[in-house]
């Protein structure tokens, strides 16, 4: 699995696995995960699983919203096929799915 950023529905992330270094990057990646947050939080319908994918000149971005305890994944990946994101995407959605990853095992407190 490539590196993730596992985050609320309010989009304040609690567990990141990845180093990004460029400006241009975190920018993109943070304007992706408000713009989902923002349109669940107005209702935007992407049913129980909806899957966002965002190919850049450095790779492949990918973020799904998974609606178990109101948590949102993200992935970042410096592949280019999008194939192969929504295979590491899928792995977090189940790892998310099985608490593996959750709110309650990521939370710090």
């Amino acid at each position: 699995m490539k590196n993730y950023i596992v985050s609320t529905i309010d989009g304040l992330p609690i567990e990141n696995t990845f180093n990004i270094q460029k400006e241009n990057e975190v920018a993109a990646l943070t304007a992706a995960l408000s713009g989902l947050s923002k349109g669940l939080r107005e209702d935007l319908d992407l049913g129980e699983i909806g899957t966002i994918i965002i190919s850049g000149d450095k790779g492949c971005y990918g973020m799904r919203y998974i609606d178990n305890e109101r948590i949102l994944g993200m992935m970042a990946s410096d592949v280019t096929s999008e194939n192969e994101l929504l295979a590491d995407i899928d792995n977090l959605t189940f790892a998310m799915q099985n608490n593996e990853i959750s709110i309650n095992s990521l939370a710090k407190v």
